[in-house]
């Protein structure tokens, strides 16, 4: 497996898979939040590829970093594997490059977080070592005048 950092030359192979990770955004909302995540020094994605599939990405990473009260935590904004490509280490090492990231800038505190849409999501974090911190539920009531 091969995994680069993404830049303006990977466009045409990262904007499908966050098309498919995120089926009910625009494709111009996607492309317009790529934009912004390759353009902030404090955002970063990586993309996976097999070795003799190069030009296709199978896999996708990203991250940015928050200051919450002067404690820098990184925090994983997407990650996302093709289902075909699922279960070989490849969700695996995208997210070690991110850890490699934020360690580099001296951050030592990966956040993440998903919910009810990606069920295949708490397993791998799980098995990426994350913890699960809590479980969130929000709820909302429509007022009348």
């Amino acid at each position: 497996m091969l995994i680069a950092p993404l830049t303006d030359a990977d466009f045409d192979r990262w904007l499908p898979l966050r098309q498919t990770l995120w089926p009910m955004e625009s494709a111009e909302q996607l492309h317009d939040d790529a934009r912004r995540t390759l353009a902030d020094p404090n955002q970063v994605g990586f993309l996976a590829f097999l070795p003799e599939e190069y030009g296709r990405a199978i896999g996708f990473i990203e991250a940015r970093l928050y200051d919450d009260a002067g404690k820098p935590r990184a925090h994983v904004e997407a990650w996302y594997v093709d289902p075909e490509f699922r279960r070989r280490g490849i969700g695996r090492g995208l997210l070690g490059h991110v850890e490699q990231w934020a360690l580099h800038r001296a951050i030592a505190l990966l956040t993440s977080d998903t919910n009810a849409d990606y069920p295949v999501s708490p397993a791998a974090h799980e098995g990426a070592g994350f913890e699960q911190l809590a479980e969130l539920q929000i709820f909302v009531k429509r007022l009348r005048d």
